[in-house]
């Protein structure tokens, strides 16, 4: 996983910086109540194979903001059946691909933002290798939130894939398409100056419905 990778996954998941790449050891960090309220939670989610670092790192984020152990707990169960619920749809479209925290957090936020993760099944099999997706379904998910059509930014992501464009150079979609934006230019249209910034080829069957927003 690349810096901006990480970056952008911190960012789209609201962790604070340094929740990744680390196992917060929370019996030193967590009032008796609070552990109370979040074990239960962690220890499930282990026996379901789901990804305890973010959900470590949101109890500790509900601890810095202030939160009371059943508010953290409420958040951290929250997520957890978020984890769950995409990580099943995952194995059912994906069987006996393994799958990692990282891509298991991403489909949670795609399916967050309304993207079928039918869809999101479409870029594991365009990958060429068993390198992670998890920083291509983060892009796919922050393109339909900034208003690209599901198909466009699934199409999209598609070739990212199936072309090896570098992680550090597919990170930077969203935040180039953000710079294009400001010229008040549509957001396919914006997407596609974005994409000629990053040297990246705008894949055949892109451009149908630009201008338009998102769809499922």
């Amino acid at each position: 996983m690349t810096r901006a990778g990480i970056a952008l996954l911190i960012m789209c998941l609201g962790l604070p910086e340094g929740a990744r790449g680390q196992q917060p050891d929370l019996s030193s960090r967590l009032d008796p109540p609070t552990l109370a309220a979040v074990q239960p939670i962690l220890d499930a989610a282990a026996r379901d194979s789901l990804p305890l670092e973010a959900l470590r790192s949101k109890a500790l984020e509900g601890v810095a903001k202030g939160a009371g152990p059943q508010q953290i707990g409420d958040v951290v169960a929250s997520l957890a059946d978020e984890f769950r619920t995409a990580r099943g749809a995952l194995r059912g479209g994906l069987p006996g691909v393994a799958l990692r925290d990282g891509e298991v957090v991403a489909a949670a936020m795609a399916a967050r933002r309304n993207v079928p993760l039918a869809v999101v099944w479409g870029l594991w099999a365009s990958r060429p290798d068993d390198g992670s997706l998890e920083v291509h379904v983060t892009v796919l998910s922050e393109l339909v939130r900034r208003g690209i059509r599901v198909d466009e930014a699934a199409t999209l992501m598609s070739h990212v894939v199936r072309t090896s464009v570098p992680l550090e150079v597919a990170a930077q979609i969203p935040g180039k398409l953000d710079g294009a934006r400001t010229t008040g230019a549509p957001p396919g249209a914006a997407l596609a100056e974005a994409l000629r910034g990053l040297n990246i080829p705008d894949p055949p069957g892109r451009g149908r419905g630009r201008g338009r927003g998102p769809s499922g």
